[in-house]
Formats: structure tokens, sequence, C-alpha cells
């Protein structure tokens, strides 16, 4: 074998590389490329043997690029957007109108709000097929994978068309029986007394000062990184925590403190530029858009709309206890 043979890498190598380098971690990197952590595992220590170097610093954690590593991302990124802009290119040409879009969102999005709609979706639009991956974090960039991308950032580059989906409010949530026993504090300060619930994936820096001073103050007796398990841990009771005031549409016995909101954030649907005249796509754009309609969903609006109000809105027919 010759040193080209010896040094040359293997695309799907590559390929498992940067899914590693986006996501943070192997276990995240399979599951975006739906295969197993072995073998995205032994995928990059075949690359760092072909190329004699150490690419990624692995901790328990997850794992960070080296010097080297970050040196060769930024050519595999360019790699992979040559293969993905092919791809795109002959879907574009075969089937305009069917084939796969795939969208990155956040977990709680995609539970509480695209797995309620998709059902519809998928009913008029047979010829589409959906990927959705609920793994990434609220911030996660728009990759190579992802056609389209809900997140808290406008993606922040001239490849990206970012557009004003939602605002999310995140108040204070309690269950009934948990104020009951242990009071319902009406002052942050009071409330930084109590068992506290804390999301990791929460940005506290985008959060104002009076906002950021409670979270110091609230030492966390639960943090996790699902808002699925977030949501049926205040509802049985655990503690008091911030979420979005629009799960109460879904969950109307969850109790909004009388507190102001902590902090309201833009949620935004982002695409590569390349995609924006793909008919498909921008179908499942349109469907997005229409999920999020803050003139039926009151709790999508940029104005803060109190729970309590939910119920004067058609969809859903709810009633909240505040």
């Amino acid at each position: 074998m010759d040193e080209f043979e010896r040094t040359r890498a293997d695309w799907d190598d590559i390929k498992a590389f940067v899914a590693a380098a986006q996501a943070g971690s192997f276990g995240a990197a399979a599951r975006r490329l739906r295969t197993s952590q072995p073998t995205v595992t032994r995928r990059i220590d075949d690359l760092e043997t072909r190329l004699g170097a150490r690419l990624f610093d692995r901790g328990i954690r997850g794992v960070t690029l080296t010097r080297v590593g970050e040196l060769v991302y930024d050519r595999a990124l360019t790699m992979q957007q040559a293969s993905v802009d092919i791809e795109r290119l002959v879907l574009n040409n075969d089937q305009p109108d069917a084939g796969e879009v795939r969208i990155a969102a956040p977990e709680g999005v995609a539970g509480y709000v695209l797995g309620v709609e998709v059902a519809e979706f998928m009913r008029e639009n047979p010829a589409i097929r959906l990927s959705l991956d609920c793994g990434g974090l609220a911030d996660s960039p728009v990759d190579a994978h992802a056609d389209l991308s809900i997140q808290l950032t406008d993606g922040g580059s001239p490849d990206i068309v970012a557009t004003p989906l939602a605002t999310l409010h995140y108040a204070l949530f309690a269950s009934r029986d948990y104020l009951d026993t242990y009071g319902a504090p009406t002052r942050l300060e009071a409330a930084a007394g109590h068992r506290f619930i804390y999301h990791a994936a929460q940005i506290r820096d985008r959060w104002g000062a009076r906002t950021a001073a409670f979270l110091e103050l609230a030492a966390p007796a639960l943090v996790l990184n699902s808002s699925t398990a977030m949501l049926h841990a205040i509802q049985r009771g655990a503690g008091i925590g911030a979420i979005p005031t629009a799960i109460v549409s879904l969950a109307p016995d969850l109790v909004m403190l009388d507190i102001p909101p902590l902090a309201s954030a833009p949620l935004w649907l982002c695409q590569h530029r390349d995609s924006v005249k793909n008919p498909r796509v921008m179908r499942v754009c349109d469907w997005l858009v229409s999920a999020f309609d803050a003139r039926d969903r009151p709790w999508f609006r940029k104005e803060f709309i109190h729970p309590r109000e939910f119920s004067t809105w058609s969809w859903p027919a709810v009633s909240a206890r505040a």
C-alpha cells in the first residue's frame, strides 16, 4: 500500500467525523447518522489512524476538537456541503414534489408542537417523507444533514435564510398539589427558596439581570436536559420550573406562579439558501409556519398572553388553573 492509499480517508469516516464534531458526542452523532455508537467510534478511530493525528479530545461529557481536528473540520465541511449539493441537485430535478425533508428541532418543540400537528400534514402530503431529529439543543446550528432547523438563533450566516417563527415566554410553573403543600410564592426572591427544576439547555446569558440573579440563588434540586422529563416532574409535584407558557396549551393542569415571565425568546425557522426554491421543502416550511401561527395560538405571540386567557381561543380549547 503506497502513502496515498494509507492516508486517503473514507467518505463515511468523514461523515462520522463531521457529525461527531457538530453533535459533541459519538452517541449523538450515531443517532444523527442512524447508526450505532460503536460504528461511529470505529470510523473516527480509522480516520485518526489514516491521518496519523488525534482529532478529538474525549471526555466524560463528550468530545471536543483538537487543534488539528479544527483544521480538518473546516475542510470536511466543504466536502460534505459539496456532497449535499449534488444530492439536492439530483432530487430537485428528479422528483421536486416528493422525497425526504429533514427537520432538526429541540425535543420540546418537536414533541409538543410538531408531534401534535404532523398527522394532518402526512395525510395531505403522502409523497413527502419527514425525518425529525429531536436530539439537538436549542442552539444547534443548521448543518448539512438538516433541510430545516427550528432554533433559538437565526443561524448567523449569509448562507442561512432565517424566518421568525414564534416567541417563547418562559415563566415559573408548578403543580396545584405542590403549591397547596408548600405555598405559592408571589415574588421571584421567595421562589428561590423552593425546590427548583432546571433545564440544562436554557441559556442564562440571554435572560435579564433579575432572572440571572434568581437562577444563581435558586440552587437546582433537579437538573435535566429533557423537556418531556421536566414537564412530567413538575406535573407530579417535584418542584417549580421555568418552562414556555406554550406547554400549558397541552398541559392545562400546570399552574403559572403569580410572577411575571422570566424571559422571552424568539424561535427561528432556518434553512440553507440553496433549498429555498425546493417545492417539497417549501411545502414543509409552510406547514411549520402554520403550526406556530400566533393568530390561533396566542402562546406564540410576541406579547405575553397569560395562560388563563388561552381558553378564549379555539385551538385547542383548554382551561388553565392560574
